[in-house]
């Protein structure tokens, strides 16, 4: 006999065409960083500082793929460090959040209206009173129809990164006289996707509270104490935009997903790099979050930010009035199946739990 599936209907599109719902700015908690062996340390030692990259001679993005350092993606890591950072907060730990999941599984909600092809799946359990989401897709490292194209545009990605990082503020560097070694020395530096740095952060969508993590690329000055994140950076890259078509698509997909991310995290800036076919570099261009709507708005066509942030709102709020019955064996799915158009939660019953021992005996205690 099979669970019911709760069904909730993508289209009309029209029915999200509302002002905003209330959105609070991103308040960093804490932030953590994951060293070359995915250990959670809970310091900035992996927190890079944004130098722009130099087009002159421009760099392959492409070099150093043989020699790179790749996380183990046969490895589940589920929530862990999520959990271990909150875990980590001090005590008295407040009013708990109604969602707790990475940015990505938000930013994958957020695009769905405007990604329709795009299937996804994700589980969620409910303790207390907040509802825990982890990834239930397949990345593109994990799928076995993975192609050599795909592996390169992504190496491409984290190659960028380096190419625009260094280990410390700029300005200390130059004062040190150290600022010219430190660039020769990262445009020869092997990418290791082992090594991370998260923010974590509490914001409010709607009347649903939600506390998140995202990676953060790169940090434009010293960090603050306070609202870091109005100085971080994303950085990404892009094909060469050199017709029509690339140009719309680019609009289209890329810059809709560039900006519900950064939107998410409260992340002003992303630096995006444009290569060709061949993975050069051929040139660099800052887009800040708040003005990429803009870019876009001059075709009826392309997304809205409004149905983005709606229709999340209603997702979430779907979520709760689904993901009731309480416990951590307890297990739904939550999924967008692209030939329907619907989002879908059904039961999985009880399962092994995604949340860790240590975590749990953390959230049984009184506060």
């Amino acid at each position: 006999m099979h669970a019911a599936v709760r069904r909730l209907s993508l289209h009309p599109l029209s029915k999200y065409r509302l002002p905003c719902p209330r959105f609070s700015e991103p308040l960093e908690l804490l932030s953590f960083s994951y060293d070359g062996q995915r250990k959670v340390c809970f310091d900035n030692r992996e927190l890079k500082y944004f130098h722009p990259p130099s087009l002159n001679p421009a760099p392959c993005l492409f070099d150093g793929i043989e020699s790179q350092i790749q996380r183990d993606h046969d490895k589940n890591e589920h929530i862990d460090g999520l959990l271990a950072a909150l875990a980590h907060l001090p005590a008295p730990r407040g009013r708990q959040p109604d969602f707790v999941m990475y940015r990505g599984m938000l930013t994958r909600i957020f695009v769905t209206p405007y990604s329709t092809r795009d299937s996804w799946a994700m589980n969620a359990t409910k303790v207390g009173n907040t509802i825990y989401v982890e990834d239930a897709s397949k990345s593109v490292e994990d799928r076995e129809d993975r192609t050599e194209f795909h592996l390169k545009m992504m190496y491409s990605g984290y190659r960028f990164e380096t190419m625009c990082v260094l280990d410390k503020p700029p300005q200390q560097l130059k004062r040190d006289g150290q600022l010219d070694s430190a660039l020769l020395s990262r445009a020869n530096s092997v990418v290791d996707t082992n090594r991370e740095y998260c923010s974590v952060f509490k914001t409010r969508l709607g009347n649903h509270s939600i506390i998140s993590g995202a990676e953060v690329d790169c940090i434009d000055q010293e960090k603050p104490s306070t609202a870091p994140n109005r100085v971080y950076r994303e950085l990404k890259t892009s094909g060469i935009l050199d017709n029509h078509r690339k140009v719309e698509s680019f609009e289209r997909h890329k810059l809709l997903k560039f900006w519900a991310q950064s939107f998410i995290a409260g992340i002003p800036m992303v630096t995006v790099g444009f290569r060709d076919n061949d993975g050069i570099l051929r040139s660099v261009e800052d887009f800040r979050t708040q003005d990429i709507p803009r870019l876009v708005k001059h075709n009826q066509s392309m997304w809205q930010p409004n149905v983005c942030m709606n229709f999340a709102d209603q997702v979430l709020q779907f979520i709760k009035d689904c993901v009731v019955d309480e416990g951590p064996e307890v297990q739904f799915r939550i999924a967008f199946d692209s030939g329907s158009q619907e989002i879908q939660i059904s039961a999985l019953g009880r399962l092994e739990p995604f949340l860790t021992r240590e975590y749990l005996a953390l959230v049984a205690q009184p506060l």
